[in-house]
C-alpha cells in the first residue's frame, strides 16, 4: 500500500522546516523534548507522529511559523483520519505508526476496499468499510481536550470564553440547542467508551474538518454520556464503533 500522500507531504513539510532552521537533531531533541533518534525517523519519513502534539513540537522547535503550523495540522488530521479506519489502522505499541509496508493481506484489503468505493460511489463504501459497531461493554479510556482556538490552551483558568460544548446527538447539527449544560476546557480529561464516524461533520478555528465523535461518560448529563468532536482532541485512542 502506498503511503497517503497527505502523509508524504507533512513530512516533506518537516524535511523543509528542519534543513530551514540549520539545527542539528541534537538542538532539535532539547528544544521538543523529542528524542534524537525520533526527530530522525520522522524527517527521513521511516516513521509518522503517532499525535499532533508531537508535529507541533518538531515544527515549533524548527521556527515555523503560526500558518506552517496550521497547514501541518490540517495534514496530519487527513493522515489521522485516513488511518484511523479499521483497515487502514496503524499497529499497537510503540511511540508511532510505521508507514512502512503492510502485509500482503492488508495490500490484498486494500485492493477490495478500492473495488467497493467505485461501485458504491464513494460514501457508501467508506462506511461499509468500517467495523461492525461493537455492542459489548467497553471498558472506557482517557482522551485528553484540545482547543485550538486563540490562547485558550495556554490562558490559565477555565475561562467562560474558552470552554466548550458536548452535543447531546452527534448526528444532528452542533449548535446550542444540542449540547448538554457540562463545559470542558483545554487539557480536561474526559473518559470515552466508543467512536462514531459518520456524525455531523465539525470544523475548529483553523479548518480542520471531520466526522469523527467520542463518547464520552458523564454522571451530571442525560443518559449519563455526551458527544466530543474529533477536532477537540489529539489523542487517537483504540475503540469500539458505537453501536446506532
Amino acid at each position: 500500500m502506498k503511503t497517503p500522500a497527505e502523509a508524504e507531504r507533512l513530512t516533506a513539510r518537516l524535511r523543509v522546516l528542519k534543513d530551514r532552521s540549520g539545527s542539528s537533531f541534537e538542538s532539535l531533541a532539547r528544544r521538543s523534548g523529542i528524542s534524537r533518534s525520533s526527530l530522525h525517523r520522522y524527517y527521513s519519513g521511516a516513521s509518522f507522529p503517532a499525535s499532533y502534539e508531537t508535529v507541533h513540537a518538531f515544527a515549533r522547535a524548527c521556527g515555523a511559523s503560526d500558518e506552517e503550523l496550521r497547514e501541518l495540522r490540517k495534514l496530519w488530521a487527513v493522515v489521522d483520519i485516513t488511518r484511523s479506519m479499521p483497515l487502514l489502522a496503524p499497529t499497537e505499541g510503540g511511540e508511532e505508526a510505521s508507514v512502512s509496508r503492510p502485509p500482503r493481506t492488508r495490500v490484498i484489503a486494500v485492493v477490495v476496499v478500492a473495488a467497493v468505493l467505485l461501485v458504491a460511489a464513494g460514501v457508501a463504501g467508506v462506511l461499509a468499510l468500517r467495523s461492525r459497531p461493537d455492542e459489548t461493554p467497553h471498558a472506557a479510556v482517557p482522551i485528553r481536550v484540545f482547543n485550538v482556538e486563540g490562547d485558550c490552551s495556554t490562558r490559565p483558568g477555565r475561562v467562560p470564553a474558552c470552554s466548550l460544548g458536548l452535543a447531546v446527538d452527534p448526528r444532528l447539527t452542533y449548535e446550542f440547542d444540542n449540547v448538554v449544560s457540562h463545559r470542558v476546557w483545554h487539557g480536561d480529561v474526559l473518559s470515552a467508551d466508543c467512536v462514531l464516524y459518520d456524525g455531523e461533520r465539525v470544523e475548529d478555528e483553523t479548518g480542520v474538518g471531520t466526522t469523527r465523535w467520542f463518547r464520552v461518560r458523564l454522571d451530571d448529563v442525560p443518559n449519563s454520556h455526551a458527544w466530543l468532536p474529533g477536532v477537540r482532541t489529539n489523542d487517537n485512542p483504540k475503540l469500539p464503533v458505537c453501536a446506532p
